[in-house]
């Protein structure tokens, strides 16, 4: 099966623009609660990467998530707190991104990947992996409802798309500035795949930003044939 990599930043700095949930305890509980949810889901190759030297899992958690057949590798490095305080997380997560595309053994051993942000899942992805598996997609981004951006929560992609384009725009981002990674990677895929529609990722869990759940309703028909960006 393709791996997940979940990002996290636990133990973020403070001043961070647009980042409410700033309290460690609530943010390793909501991410360890995200990572048993992918686990009953199915996913049975897990990187959790941490940006702030922080180890999400205990050898109890690791212990139950191998008894439920899931393989999980956990990596972390210290961010450079700067960067991110002046040009926002996204451009952490860019970072993250890449440190552990670098540094993962399960990640080298596979050509592509998902990514989901931490204290989320998507809570439908037997319907996505399907779609992805039967139709041999190499990347696919969804676009964020009624915005002209890219929901960079979760997507789909390869580490060769990763590398040469999307990690590159990611150093683009300033936050402050209102250049955020859903509008740098909306302006890639646009220019770098094909459009096209999907069922649509339904993502649960919190939001770091808003400190509140994920907005979590139902599109219509829109959930069944929903705009994204993909290449084959």
């Amino acid at each position: 099966m393709v791996p997940l990599l979940i990002t996290t930043a636990l133990q973020p700095p403070a001043n961070i623009y647009v980042l409410k949930m700033t309290l460690v305890e609530k943010r390793v509980g909501l991410a360890k609660a995200a990572v048993f949810f992918w686990a009953g889901l199915g996913m049975k190759r897990i990187v959790v990467a941490d940006a702030t030297e922080k180890t999400l899992l205990t050898d109890e958690d690791v212990r139950m998530l191998s008894a439920m057949g899931v393989e999980i590798e956990q990596i972390r490095y210290r961010q450079n707190d700067k960067i991110v305080i002046e040009k926002g997380k996204g451009r952490g997560e860019g970072d993250l991104i890449n440190f552990a595309l670098r540094n993962s053994a399960i990640l080298r051993d596979s050509s592509h990947f998902y990514k989901c942000t931490g204290k989320a899942y998507c809570r439908n992805f037997v319907a996505i992996e399907s779609v992805v598996r039967q139709n041999r997609l190499h990347n696919v981004f969804w676009q964020e409802p009624l915005k002209d951006t890219v929901d960079t929560r979760f997507f789909y992609c390869s580490k060769h798309f990763c590398e040469q384009f999307l990690l590159p725009a990611y150093e683009t981002i300033d936050d402050p500035r209102g250049t955020s990674a859903e509008h740098v990677v909306y302006e890639l895929v646009r220019l770098k795949l094909t459009y096209g529609h999907s069922v649509r990722p339904l993502i649960s869990g919190f939001s770091g930003s808003l400190d509140r759940p994920h907005p979590d309703h139902s599109l219509g028909h829109l959930d069944y044939h929903f705009p994204c960006w993909l290449s084959r």
